[in-house]
């Protein structure tokens, strides 16, 4: 019994096999011309499609920067280049060579007729000279008889290549009722593709322009560096054995844009998605589109979630106002960035038409200064050099020095900010009173291996690790002498620090004594809104200072408010502790104004760092104020004025 079915199978098994055989020798053989002469005249072009760039929210939900479409008219290149024959008087060798054109003294218009019929219709729809929509053909015209004469004598024969079967944009930003118009009665305009193209939009102008960015088309260096990775991908992927339906997507188009700065740089690769793939057969002969064989969708870009509020944002450039400098906002426990803003700001919006300018602006308002600039924090370190002394045992609660208003070291005079000095000081009026030479006579018992060490602990001199790009480490220098320690001591000599360097040490007093990853992301969500990912809660570093050290720190940063640098400024009802700093530049009359410090000071739920660069004044009086006009917003309860 189990022979015979064995033998049944088999039989069907040899029959299916020559059916098979039989089917590919008409092929390959007998039909073989049939399907040569098909195969030389049409061809399969394929077209990229935009993907959509992913959205940025706030962390209340509110769009910060979003894709929307526009939309471009684009006309088939043979329609382009009979108009720029026969409107334009011009000629093309390759055409005129052609022997259907030695036969006709009328050139193309007697063998091509109506291939200019979508020109007049476009023209009259759109209320455009025809002289305008023909504006950018001559340059899309040589770019391609260029390329295909180049082909044609690498080959030495004719060759049509794949640009020949393109369209071409020659309209942009296209109304909504216009593209409707065109699509309802395609036969009216023969040649003509509706091209829609995304556009980025940041709804709230220059609000936190810094932080998010902006975008601009990739110059052709980069496009062939992202088309490398893009083929090493997937090469990568094939030999991988993995899914290989990343071939029907493509990476970067020659004209696509990338982030620049921000998070639009930063998390270029989540926003980007990939752009879908249409194929089209095309007649070679005449480049007419047969049908569409297939259509790849674009897979859209992921969305961004920042931990920005955008009303602190608001607030915090508003209280910036036209001074030239930065506020932060931070959550000291988490590290999530509230408000990051510094001035001046740009508009992401007009970037292509203000780029030129605002480059090369003296007051360069690509820079972020927050994370970009590097500057002597001035008396806001005086923190760090009190920590350092009292946790190594340099000096104690009790050590008291005398201050008549300077202090000398060998035959150098350094001066307290106090022309008649602060008298017996002890750290706990050190603090609040921001004597200098306090802190001189502490720098020479304390020696600068021990100030250096404790502010590599407090992360000065380093990169954060914030999620932005091109931020700046600052310079912590090394303390070989006796009067560079003194100098960095209190904020000044070749110490370089970041707001966002300030804002996390603060934060460490805050919390008590843990040095927190700042971060801007929240979390990465897919057009669908499913989560990605979010935001990885580690790298938290405990400092190893004692509590009852922070407690006196803290106590000390609570009576500069009250009874010290920054009282009688409206801070104290905030519940504000904090300090202030004033950063000599070596010029008269120009400092650098800082406030550093959170509230409320029994629970943090604030830290902020505020700067005003270039200033006559000093932090109590410039940057103070502005802690007070945030602290009244954050605060609101708490203002005496409501």
């Amino acid at each position: 019994m189990y022979p015979f079915r064995f033998k049944i199978m088999l039989i069907v098994f040899i029959l299916l096999f020559i059916c098979i055989g039989v089917r590919l020798f008409q092929l390959q053989i007998i039909e073989s011309d049939k399907y040569k002469g098909i195969s030389k005249t049409r061809r399969i072009a394929t077209y990229p499609l935009d993907s959509i760039r992913g959205s940025i929210f706030d962390r209340n939900g509110k769009t910060l920067a979003i894709d929307q479409h526009a939309f471009d008219i684009s006309v088939h290149y043979k329609n382009l280049l009979y108009c720029y024959i026969t409107r334009n008087n011009k000629t093309i060798p390759r055409v005129t060579m052609m022997e259907e054109h030695k036969k006709t003294k009328d050139l193309c218009i007697a063998c091509h007729a109506k291939q200019d019929a979508w020109l007049n219709k476009l023209s009259h729809l759109l209320n455009i000279p025809q002289s305008k929509l023909l504006d950018r053909t001559a340059q899309t015209i040589e770019k391609v008889e260029r390329l295909k004469q180049s082909m044609e004598q690498k080959y030495g024969r004719a060759i049509r290549i794949k640009e020949e079967t393109g369209f071409y944009p020659i309209v942009s930003d296209v109304t909504w009722e216009k593209v409707i118009q065109i699509e309802i009665k395609p036969e009216d305009f023969p040649g003509i593709r509706i091209t829609p193209r995304p556009e980025r939009i940041y709804p709230e102008q220059e609000l936190a322009s810094h932080i998010l960015g902006y975008i601009s088309k990739l110059t052709e260096g980069e496009w062939k560096v992202q088309s490398n990775k893009w083929n090493d991908f997937i090469l990568a992927s094939s030999s991988a054995g993995n899914d290989t339906s990343s071939l029907l997507y493509d990476g970067y188009a020659e004209n696509d844009n990338i982030g620049r700065t921000g998070v639009e740089a930063y998390y270029e690769d989540e926003l980007h998605g990939l752009r879908g793939k249409r194929f089209e057969e095309v007649t070679c002969k005449n480049t007419q589109i047969e049908k569409t064989v297939l259509e790849r969708p674009p897979v859209p870009g992921n969305n961004l979630h920042l931990t920005l509020d955008s009303e602190i944002q608001a607030q915090a450039e508003k209280a910036l106002g036209v001074n030239i400098g930065a506020i932060i906002v931070m959550d000291p426990w988490t590290g999530e960035i509230l408000a990051m803003a510094s001035n001046p700001r740009f508009n992401p919006n007009t970037i292509d038409r203000d780029f030129s300018r605002l480059i090369r602006h003296p007051s360069k308002p690509f820079l972020n200064r927050a994370i970009q600039g590097a500057l002597p924090p001035g008396s806001i370190f005086k923190v760090v050099t009190a920590i350092a002394a009292l946790s190594s045992g340099a000096i104690s609660k009790q050590t008291d020095f005398e201050c008549p208003g300077y202090t000398k070291y060998k035959n150098i005079i350094f001066k307290c900010w106090s022309e008649y000095g602060h008298g017996s000081v002890t750290i706990e009026d050190a603090i609040p009173y921001s004597c200098n030479v306090f802190f001189f006579e502490t720098a020479k018992m304390l020696g600068g291996d021990s100030l250096y060490a404790w502010a590599k602990k407090f992360g000065i001199g380093e990169k954060t690790g914030i999620d932005l790009p091109h931020e700046k480490k600052g310079n912590l220098p090394k303390l070989t002498t006796t009067a560079n320690t003194m100098n960095v001591a209190i904020g000044q000599g070749a110490l370089l620090t970041t707001p966002l360097q300030l804002v996390r040490m603060y934060a460490a007093l805050a919390n008590g004594g843990t040095l927190v990853p700042p971060h801007i992301l929240s979390k990465i969500t897919n057009s669908q809104g499913e989560t990605v990912r979010t935001f990885n809660q580690e790298n938290k570093q405990k400092i190893p200072v004692q509590p009852a050290i922070v407690s006196t720190l803290r106590k000390a940063l609570q009576d500069v408010v009250i009874r010290g640098t920054a009282k009688d400024k409206g801070l104290d009802i905030y519940k504000v502790a904090g300090k202030t700093g004033t950063a000599e530049t070596g010029r008269h009359k120009d400092n650098h104004a800082w406030f550093a410090g959170y509230a409320p000071y029994d629970n943090p739920r604030y830290c902020f760092v505020i700067l005003v660069e270039h200033t006559p004044g000093h932090g109590g009086d410039i940057a103070v104020p502005l802690a007070r006009e945030l602290a009244s917003y954050l605060f609101p309860e708490l203002n005496p004025a409501l």
